[in-house]
């Protein structure tokens, strides 16, 4: 049980830093966020095809139908939830992407007729319940475009999730196979970028020196080791409790962001008093959640047949 807690622990706070690290660079040096993530994607994508491919560079995970349907759903919620910042907060941004906790039960529920644990339904109540004043707040409420946009990108992270639990290559134990089947993700999510980015008629940006250089570095420090533990993750806990686990993501986030602001390192502070008091409501649900599946896993464990 320890390893499957710590990689999954190691894949938040992993994620965690990229969000920090990613702000405090795009608002130091006011570096294109569509660049910097195409950059960041690139380096990482090929430093683990390049690990996993013990001397030879290895592209079997390419060729599979599932690891491009994974990097058009990543690119499709990548442009959601980069469109909801124009309107919200991270911190907002990450509560309202709490919906996704019981969208994977549901969706767990219908597609592979897991059930969800006996009391679970309470904290995915309570999650619901933090996540609807801060919709009522918007102009519009449900009718916001914030909310379809979130709905979609969670919709997204919730199939891709299911689909890198399942993966042929995500189920090795081999970790050269693993290693090659993220990179191939990241390779493909960024190849997809590149051609909406052509599409729109824009790739001068790439070119920036500044850019160049902070985006290799998060994407081989940060982005790389986060999509490795988020697939091992999901692989070890199943992918209702990794979206669990995620949904404490903007809080720790927007804790580094504020150990950044307090050391000067950014500017500005989104965070509100109200928003932080809804986010601890997000985790108080998705506490009970968690604790609702473990009752279930200790009393299937005591009856099962010695």
């Amino acid at each position: 049980m320890r390893t499957p807690v710590l990689v999954t622990a190691g894949a938040i706070l992993s994620w965690a830093a990229v969000i920090a690290a990613s702000r405090i660079l795009l608002l130091r040096f006011g570096l294109d966020p569509w660049a910097f993530s195409f950059v960041q994607l690139c380096a990482g994508g090929a430093v683990l095809i390049a690990l996993g491919g013990r001397g030879r560079i290895d592209l079997s995970s390419l060729r599979r139908p599932a690891t491009w349907v994974l990097g058009v759903l990543r690119v499709i919620s990548a442009a959601c939830y980069t469109a909801v910042l124009v309107w919200v907060s991270v911190l907002e941004a990450g509560i309202l992407g709490a919906v996704a906790t019981p969208l994977v039960a549901l969706a767990v529920w219908g597609a592979f007729g897991r059930r969800p644990a006996p009391g679970e339904w309470l904290g995915q109540a309570v999650i619901l319940l933090a996540i609807l004043p801060l919709v009522g707040g918007l102009e519009g409420g449900v009718r916001h475009p914030a909310v379809a946009l979130m709905v979609v990108n969670e919709i997204c992270l919730v199939a891709s999730t299911l689909l890198a639990e399942r993966h042929p290559d995500n189920v090795s134990d081999a970790p050269g196979v693993r290693l090659r089947f993220t990179g191939a993700v990241l390779l493909v999510t960024a190849g997809l970028f590149l051609a909406v980015r052509l599409a729109q008629g824009g790739t001068a940006e790439i070119w920036d020196w500044r850019l160049l250089a902070a985006g290799i570095l998060v994407g081989i420090a940060f982005r790389a080791p986060s999509m490795v533990l988020s697939f091992r993750s999901t692989r070890l806990v199943g992918a209702q409790n990794y979206m669990a686990a995620a949904s404490l993501l903007p809080l720790i986030g927007m804790g580094l962001e504020q150990a950044a602001f307090a050391a000067g390192l950014i500017d500005v502070s989104r965070l509100t008093t109200e928003t932080a008091l809804l986010a601890l409501g997000v985790v108080a649900g998705t506490l009970l959640v968690v604790a609702a599946r473990l009752r279930q896993r200790r009393a299937e464990t005591v009856s099962r047949p010695r």
